[in-house]
């Protein structure tokens, strides 16, 4: 579902989503040039200090978040352009990040990103970003992350981080929370998440075990409104060889009583 050509100055990526080679169909794609590269080469030394430009045709960018999102379904924060996006990303080591991202070409919204994110201390991490024009929004919104390695900071002999989201748009005015914490113990890791999107409020939670070689098992379990229990239960495996890996997962809803099987296949290159 995508595809990226990296040089050394430069990286051109293609889809990040789904792509379609249908006659009238646009695919996203987005151009990097990693300019404090190209200066070192050139003799200009940039010390700590990075510098990448972007363009592309995506209509949306987001700035950048440290929330760990196991389940992979956070609402993020999401500028809505209308035609091409340019950006301007600048680092100064593992410290600190600055995003500027705009849609020029759109006259009438002028949507515009502003993103920083930061490491104050070895094992905290911090991001807030701002847009004024939203995806899900006729305004904009803004965001905040952090995230706490539990285990490195208290010196743990297993894994543990806390890590919490918060996305809010101005109209209509809407509030999303996310808090997610998650650990690990030789062949098991487990995350539960707290979701409180636009007052309701949900809880999933997922347990792996990974001690058979090449070989994963999950069980997971979902509450989708705390306040009327409706349970999504699935539970799934995967097979590694090859370098393919090939998946099963299946999924019950009880509020539906329908029950849905997924299988997959994924080749790493």
């Amino acid at each position: 579902d995508g595809l990226a050509v990296t040089g050394d100055f430069w990286k051109v990526a293609i889809g990040g989503g789904t792509i379609s080679f249908d006659d009238d169909a646009t695919n996203v794609a987005t151009a990097t040039i990693y300019l404090d590269k190209a200066l070192a080469a050139e003799g200009v030394d940039m010390g700590d200090v990075t510098l990448a430009l972007s363009i592309g045709n995506t209509t949306t960018f987001k700035p950048a978040d440290v929330y760990t999102d196991s389940n992979d379904a956070v609402a993020e924060l999401e500028m809505a352009g209308s035609d091409y996006t340019s950006s301007v990303t600048v680092g100064y080591g593992t410290l600190a990040t600055v995003q500027l991202a705009a849609d020029l070409a759109d006259g009438t919204n002028k949507p515009m990103v502003v993103g920083v994110k930061a490491v104050p201390v070895d094992g905290i991490s911090a991001a807030v970003g701002y847009t004024n024009y939203a995806t899900g929004s006729a305004k904009g919104g803004v965001t905040g992350s952090v995230t706490a390695d539990v285990a490195k900071l208290a010196g743990l002999d297993f894994g543990l981080t806390v890590s919490a989201i918060d996305v809010y748009l101005t109209t209509p005015e809407t509030n999303k929370l996310y808090v997610e914490a998650k650990g690990s113990y030789e062949d098991i890791a487990a995350w539960v998440e707290y979701q409180n999107i636009a007052g309701t409020s949900n809880l999933i939670a997922k347990a792996t075990f990974s001690g058979i070689e090449n070989t994963s098992v999950y069980a997971k379990v979902k509450l989708n409104d705390l306040s009327d229990i409706a349970t999504v239960i699935g539970a799934g495996a995967s097979y590694a060889m090859g370098g393919v890996t090939y998946a099963l997962d299946a999924e019950y809803t009880a509020a539906t009583k329908t029950t849905t099987v997924k299988p997959s296949v994924k080749i790493a290159f």
